[in-house]
């Protein structure tokens, strides 16, 4: 790989749709800074992506998304390897810690949720969108949530997060087109990533039921029936960021089985 190939940034890369999105991305001969909260994850995945992709130029950085100093020190390190970024792909996110009435949803954890969900985005836009360039190769790709696009009462803290991940996307959109700089949003439904495995098994020790009844209960809510896997986000990611979608922005892309018709 040379330094002519187009770079990338993936927040949230050592989790299960960033794993994902990060191979793609080297899969296809881009330069990948993998970014995550704990530095030995991401340095574990860059020699991961190396052996399985001989010659990958991977950038591992600890990366609190949520945390100006940590973004701005991001996004020296990325100036520094690669000079631009042609994709943002922000992936990270975390969910609500339990499902709870406004009435008892503490404070702190209003806006824990927000500062990664949220805050963090804002931040990274803020301070990698002078790095992307203006020639309609530059884009920035977020996740967002079909929580967004509805409420669903007891998780006031998530759904307007993901909310204003959209809204936010709608907002940038139109400040940077004429910069030539796409940004867009992929929904996704349950995804079957570690994350909401350990949700289902939270919620089924809650109830008193197996892991498989509340699979169930869960993905029959689902038109397509299943949770769909970590690379079917990573496709709609790099889609969004390629040629291909070249006359895209501003949208968010529904990945999610067709819960939004239920």
């Amino acid at each position: 790989m040379t330094n002519a190939a187009p770079s990338v940034l993936v927040t949230g890369a050592t989790g299960g749709i960033g794993r994902e999105t990060a191979q793609r991305f080297v899969r296809e001969g881009h330069r990948v800074a993998i970014a995550d909260i704990r530095q030995d994850a991401v340095d574990a995945l860059a020699e991961e992506l190396r052996t399985e992709f001989p010659g990958a130029d991977v950038l591992p950085l600890e990366l609190d998304q949520s945390s100006v100093p940590s973004v701005e020190a991001a996004a020296e390190a990325v100036r520094g390897w690669s000079g631009q970024l042609t994709t943002l792909a922000v992936v990270a996110g975390v969910l609500q810690s339990e499902g709870v009435p406004v009435t008892r949803l503490p404070v702190e954890e209003f806006q824990r949720v927000h500062a990664v969900n949220l805050t963090g985005p804002f931040i990274l836009a803020k301070h990698f969108i002078p790095l992307i360039p203006t020639d309609g190769t530059g884009s920035i790709v977020m996740v967002a949530s079909y929580w967004g696009r509805e409420a669903h009462p007891l998780y006031a803290a998530y759904c307007t997060s993901k909310a204003g991940v959209i809204s936010l996307v709608q907002v940038l959109a139109g400040e940077l087109a004429e910069d030539g700089i796409r940004v867009n949003s992929v929904a996704p439904g349950n995804t079957n990533t570690q994350m909401h495995q350990k949700h289902l098994r939270d919620e089924a020790a809650e109830l008193g039921i197996t892991f498989e009844e509340m699979r169930d209960k869960h993905w029959s809510t689902i038109p397509m029936r299943y949770a769909g896997e970590p690379h079917v986000i990573s496709d709609a990611i790099f889609f969004l960021a390629s040629d291909q979608a070249s006359y895209i922005t501003g949208a968010t892309l529904d990945v999610n089985g067709g819960v939004v018709m239920s």
